[in-house]
C-alpha cells in the first residue's frame, strides 16, 4: 500500500456497552477517517457505539450478530463488503472475528483482540492485532503464528482538560484535599470494591468514582461505601478527559485488564497512577517511574501506595510528568493509526500474493 492510499474499511463490533473496546473502535474509526480513509461501522444500531458514529458523521450498517451462528447476519455482512467494495474488514473481539472471518468476501480480514481471554475464532484473519504484550502472549500460547500477531497499543488523542481550579470548585474539592479518581464500568473485573477498601484505610483523601453504579456490582460497592463521606459516586460521565486535571492521583484496582484506556487518559493528563499489577497494566504504569504497582486483590497495598503519594506531593508530580512523557512517546493516536495502516498494508500485500 503506497503512502496516501485511501482504503475502504468496514469495522465490525458486536456490543451494546461503552467500555474500552467500544471507545477504542470509535477512536480508531475517527483517526482513520481523518487520514482520508472511508470507514463504516457494522454492528447493532441500538448501541452506544452506533450512536457515537452517527454523531461523528460516520456511516453505519445494522448487523445483529445474534450469537455466533446468525446466518442472515453473515449474508448481510458479506453483501455489505461486496456492495461497498471494502478493501479491509477489521473485526473487534471474538464474535466480530467469527463473522468477519467467514463473511469478508473480497475484503481482507483483520481483527483486534481486546482482552487476555480472547483466543477463539480469529484463525481466518490475515492479521491479528493485540492491544498489549499481555494479550499477544495469550494468543501465541493459544497457537497463533507469531508472524500473524502484531502488537499495537491503544492510542488516544491529546485532549486538553479543564481548568483545575474551576473543576475543583465544580466538584466541591477543597484546595488542600487529596483527591483520588477512578473511571470505569462497575463490574467485578474493575475492582472498585478494592478501592473502597483502600480508602477506608486512608487517614486523608477522598475517592471519586465515575461510572454507572446501578449494575449489580455497582450496588454492592455502594453498599460497602455507605456512610463514608470520603467516597463520592459521580455517576456515568462522558467528560472524564475534562475532569482529570481536578484530581491528584488516578487509581485502578482491576482484577483483569488488557491495557486500560483510562490509564492512558490519566497518563496523558499528567496524573500519577496507582494500579494493580495485572495483564497489560505494567505496559502503561512503570513502577516507580510514572506510578506505583501493587499486587492484585490487595486493598491494603493500594492504601499504602496512595499514602506515599499523599505524603510526597513533589514525587507525585514528578511521576505525573513522567506519565505524560510516556503517553507522548508511546500512546498517541497518530502512533496507533500509523501502525494499524501498516498492518492493513501487510495483510493486503499478502492477499495479493
Amino acid at each position: 500500500m503506497d503512502p496516501g492510499t485511501s482504503l475502504r474499511i468496514v469495522q465490525v463490533l458486536h456490543s451494546h456497552g461503552y467500555g474500552g473496546a467500544e471507545q477504542h473502535t470509535l477512536t480508531l474509526m475517527e483517526g482513520l477517517s481523518g487520514r482520508g480513509h472511508d470507514v463504516l461501522y457494522a454492528g447493532p444500531e441500538d448501541s452506544w457505539l452506533a450512536e457515537r458514529c452517527k454523531s461523528a458523521g460516520l456511516p453505519t450498517c445494522h448487523l445483529r450478530m445474534t450469537g455466533l451462528y446468525d446466518f442472515p447476519s453473515y449474508l448481510k455482512l458479506r453483501r455489505l463488503c461486496m456492495d461497498w467494495r471494502a478493501d479491509v474488514i477489521h473485526a473487534h473481539g471474538v464474535r466480530g472475528s467469527k463473522y468477519s472471518g467467514l463473511a469478508h468476501g473480497p475484503a481482507v480480514p483483520v481483527c483486534t483482540a481486546h482482552a487476555t481471554t480472547a483466543r477463539k475464532h480469529m484463525g481466518r484473519c490475515r492479521r491479528i492485532i493485540a492491544v498489549s504484550n499481555a494479550v499477544r502472549s495469550t494468543l501465541l500460547q493459544a497457537g497463533y503464528n507469531e508472524s500473524r500477531v502484531a502488537l499495537i497499543h491503544h492510542g488516544i488523542a491529546d485532549e486538553a482538560g479543564g481548568n483545575r481550579t474551576a473543576l475543583r470548585r465544580e466538584l466541591q474539592i477543597g484546595d488542600e484535599e487529596f483527591a483520588v479518581f477512578n473511571a470505569g464500568r462497575f463490574i467485578r473485573d474493575k475492582g472498585q470494591d478494592l478501592l473502597v477498601q483502600a480508602m477506608r484505610q486512608m487517614s486523608r483523601g477522598t475517592l471519586y468514582l465515575a461510572g454507572d453504579p446501578t449494575t449489580s456490582f455497582g450496588l454492592q460497592v455502594q453498599k460497602e461505601a455507605a456512610g463514608d463521606r470520603r467516597i463520592i459516586f459521580l455517576g456515568y460521565r462522558s467528560d472524564v478527559r475534562r475532569l482529570l486535571p481536578a484530581f491528584d492521583v488516578y487509581i485502578s484496582g482491576s482484577r483483569r485488564e488488557a491495557l486500560g484506556l483510562a490509564l492512558l487518559e490519566a497518563a496523558a493528563a499528567g496524573l500519577p497512577i496507582v494500579a494493580t499489577n495485572v495483564g497489560g497494566v505494567p505496559e502503561v504504569v512503570r513502577n516507580g517511574l510514572n506510578g506505583i504497582l501493587t499486587p492484585p486483590e490487595d486493598g491494603h497495598a493500594l492504601a499504602q501506595a496512595l499514602a506515599i503519594l499523599a505524603e510526597d506531593r513533589r514525587q507525585a508530580s514528578i511521576m505525573g510528568q513522567a506519565g505524560r512523557r510516556e503517553y507522548l512517546d508511546r500512546f498517541t493516536l497518530a502512533n496507533m493509526i500509523s501502525k494499524t495502516e501498516s498492518v492493513y498494508a501487510q495483510a493486503l500485500a499478502e492477499a495479493a500474493g
